[in-house]
């Protein structure tokens, strides 16, 4: 497993860790997400093309995800589709067996 992870600790200061929870709701992520982002830049040591690499891999990685949320939206449309489809000839279907008791 040449890319297996391992937990750190870090011990910071309140006012610290205040900062990197209001980066976190700045983009909409996570404490832990954003002090991992932040270790990571540092350890690029301001190699702009290492953090070129990292930039490009998180913006292919929301790309990925973007395709996937309109896949999604696209088989929860199609599903309500089915659904109203299927609802309507239930209905009509209740309605043609309503009508044919009272016939009977």
């Amino acid at each position: 497993m040449p890319d297996a992870t391992l937990p750190i600790s870090l011990r910071l200061a309140r006012r610290d860790i205040e900062q990197l929870k209001a980066r976190a709701l700045t983009v909409s992520g996570t404490l832990t997400g954003v002090a991992r982002q932040l270790i990571l830049t540092g350890l690029a040591g301001g190699d702009n093309k290492a953090l070129a690499e990292r930039l490009m891999h998180i913006e292919r990685r929301l790309a990925a995800l973007e395709s996937l949320a309109r896949e999604l939206r696209q088989s929860a449309q199609n599903i309500t589709a089915v659904t109203s489809d299927l609802r309507a000839k239930f209905d009509a279907l209740l309605s043609a067996l309503s009508s044919a008791e009272g016939a009977a």
